[in-house]
């Protein structure tokens, strides 16, 4: 167990630097509607391992991910859109260190205390994961005093980092469970699995191979399965943890109690206490057909995902560019190793095939790309005479992302219909649709607008810039918190789409669709957004509450268990008290430009922007780029 005492960094020791090229803002809902109906990398697994029972024989090494910026009191999300302050880092080894480290600042502290765990690089976006002040890191400032978020002067926040915790507790070869700690990547958990003859089911992990175990259960995270397992949440048998009092609690789904506490802790986003280890009901080792169909027409998409879905498998990730009237579906169809007997219908088997973007990009291209979208961005209103080569060239870069394969066997060649290890399968380092559809042509049609009145009609085609939306599926369950509560079958929507991270304190080109988007899913769907996934002007709207967008007696029910293990509500972050309370946002100039608020007068926005209403959604108010007289002058021309 480790005691780090530590002063408050100085500005120049956590100078925030950005890193070339990052995936956009990252906005992921869930809607519960009828039967219709994500962006995570990729990582390799290695070949097949002998049975083991300690995770040290395969590690990929802990499950610790720094983002640049990072100190003794300050850690960075790792798309470096959230910074976190705080007071304390605590790093314990086992069960019985979380226990002692809780009651040992519990007791002795003569003030307020705030404790959340999480490790280095986090994958959030939300301020749920902060103890201590939360802020935008798109938000340049020269004082620490210049943060966004309230500040209690009497309060000592404390940050547990866990990724030292990342072990197998025990393996039961009969029953196919596994029991490790939270800290463990999904990496390891796939290839410990793998190593004792178990499969993580097909539509049960999330895609990135370095979130963590207890990270993704915790926040409701999911893979895709339509009606059927689809998350980690949904493998969960038994719960070790740790309560405000340092009691260490087990918590078995077999039991009344335990099974009431599971679901208070799935999803639950550790408002009940420090989780330290899960038992996953997993399954016999098997192999999964991955057949990829690419440049399918978008007129009846919701249609034809649900006939797929219906007829061929519940398990598929969806990339949709509705700018180019199309989409990619990756199906996931687990074969058992004993039963593969059809041979004339099981494709060929890869066992080293990998996800396409495994393989690295060369600086050369990296600093290309990265030259192309600041250029690009940068010209918020087409003005430059390269306007025309400009938007071309990030046509060609989306649409040759689009129609690639999505998985190359060891040499490189592309595989579109094969068959994988499972856990190695997905595993990587209704009228909405509609609604979708007229968002992005609305908007992409003014920019062509003021292209064509530039270049002539027909010579610059507006795009998306490069990315995707997803779709994923899901089943209901009834963990408190979980996305999926209250529901059967489920859709998660997500968009990401580059952005320069050159150009701060500037909107990403056609940041009014997710602007738009976003409230349209929180107020008009009733979506439930992502607890990670988003940033803080999504759970603090001033108009649409992500907590009435959920069961009140849910909401009831885990408040009567907080005050049973934590009365004092040490685990409780700032912004699920905002989020109860019902209270944002918090307004300051720039705010929408870092994620921080959707603007309310032009002050929140961007110079050479105005905040408008929606085209379409009049309630809805979004930062308009206003043209300048320059560009009207162009145009009259």
């Amino acid at each position: 167990m480790r005691f780090i005492a530590t002063k408050r960094c100085s500005p120049s020791v956590c100078a925030r630097h950005f890193a070339h090229l990052r995936h956009g803002a990252q906005t992921t809902w869930l809607f519960v509607v009828f039967v219709l109906l994500v962006c995570e990398f990729s990582a390799q697994l290695g070949d097949r391992l002998a049975i083991i029972t300690n995770v040290d024989a395969v590690r990929v090494g802990v499950s610790e991910a720094f983002s640049q910026g990072d100190c003794e009191t300050t850690l960075y999300s790792s798309d470096n859109y959230l910074k976190c302050t705080f007071d304390l880092q605590l790093v314990p080894n086992t069960t019985q260190d979380v226990s002692d480290l809780i009651k040992l600042h519990t007791n002795s502290s003569n003030s307020r205390i705030k404790i959340r765990a999480t490790r280095r690089g986090f994958h959030s976006s939300a301020g749920f994961v902060c103890s201590g002040r939360r802020s935008s890191s798109k938000k340049e400032r020269v004082e620490f005093g210049d943060d966004h978020g309230r500040r209690s002067l009497r309060v000592t926040s404390y940050t547990m980092l866990l990724h030292v915790m990342n072990h197998v507790v025990s393996v039961d070869a009969e029953q196919h469970k596994l029991t490790v700690e939270a800290g463990m990547t999904l990496l390891e958990l796939a290839r410990v699995a793998e190593a004792n003859g178990m499969a993580v089911p097909a539509g049960a992990l999330s895609m990135y191979g370095n979130l963590t175990v207890g990270g993704v259960i915790m926040a409701s995270a999911h893979g895709s399965g339509l009606g059927t397992v689809s998350s980690l949440g949904d493998l969960v048998t038994k719960i070790k943890w740790v309560n405000a009092k340092g009691e260490i609690i087990v918590s078995d789904l077999q039991t009344e109690r335990g099974a009431k506490e599971v679901r208070a802790l799935v999803g639950g986003l550790g408002l009940l206490g420090v989780v330290t280890e899960f038992t996953l009901k997993l399954q016999p080792n098997s192999r999964t057909i991955v057949d990829t169909r690419k440049g399918l027409d978008d007129t009846n998409l919701v249609l034809d995902l649900k006939k797929t879905l219906a007829l061929e498998t519940p398990h598929i990730i969806v990339h949709w560019r509705p700018d180019f009237e199309s989409y990619k579906a990756l199906l996931f169809t687990q074969v058992d190793d004993v039963n593969q007997s059809a041979a004339a219908v099981i494709p060929k088997y890869y066992p080293n095939a990998r996800r396409a973007s495994d393989i690295p990009v060369s600086d050369k291209m990296a600093s290309a790309w990265s030259e192309l979208m600041a250029t690009w961005e940068d010209d918020a209103a087409e003005e430059l005479p390269s306007a025309d080569v400009l938007n071309t060239e990030i046509c060609s870069w989306g649409e040759s992302t689009h129609r690639m394969s999505m998985f190359l066997d060891i040499d490189g060649t592309p595989i579109d219909h094969g068959m994988f290890r499972t856990n190695s399968a997905i595993l990587t380092v209704g009228s909405v649709g509609a609604d979708v559809k007229s968002i992005v042509k609305t908007e992409l049609d003014e920019v062509e607008a003021r292209l064509r009145m530039r270049h002539g009609v027909g010579r610059v085609k507006r795009c998306l810039p490069p990315g995707y939306f997803w779709l994923r599926f899901g089943q209901g369950n009834r963990n408190l918190l979980s996305t999926a509560v209250g529901s059967e079958d489920v859709v998660y929507v997500q968009w990401t789409f580059l952005h320069s991270a050159l150009i701060p304190n500037k909107l990403a080109k056609q940041s009014t669709i997710a602007e738009t988007l976003e409230q349209l899913t929180l107020c008009k769907y009733q979506g439930r957004p992502h607890w990670g996934k988003n940033h803080e002007r999504v759970f603090r709207h001033p108009d649409c509450k992500v907590v009435d967008n959920f069961p009140a007696a849910n909401i009831a029910q885990l408040l009567e268990m907080q005050r049973q293990h934590d009365p004092e509500k040490i685990f409780e972050p700032e912004l699920f008290n905002d989020l109860l309370q019902r209270t944002g946002p918090e307004y300051s100039p720039l705010c929408t430009a870092h994620f921080w608020c959707y603007c309310r007068d032009d002050s929140h926005c961007p110079h050479g922007h105005k905040c408008r209403p929606s085209p379409l959604f009049l309630e809805y108010k979004i930062c308009k780029l206003v043209q300048t007289t320059n560009h009207q002058q162009h145009a009259e021309l």
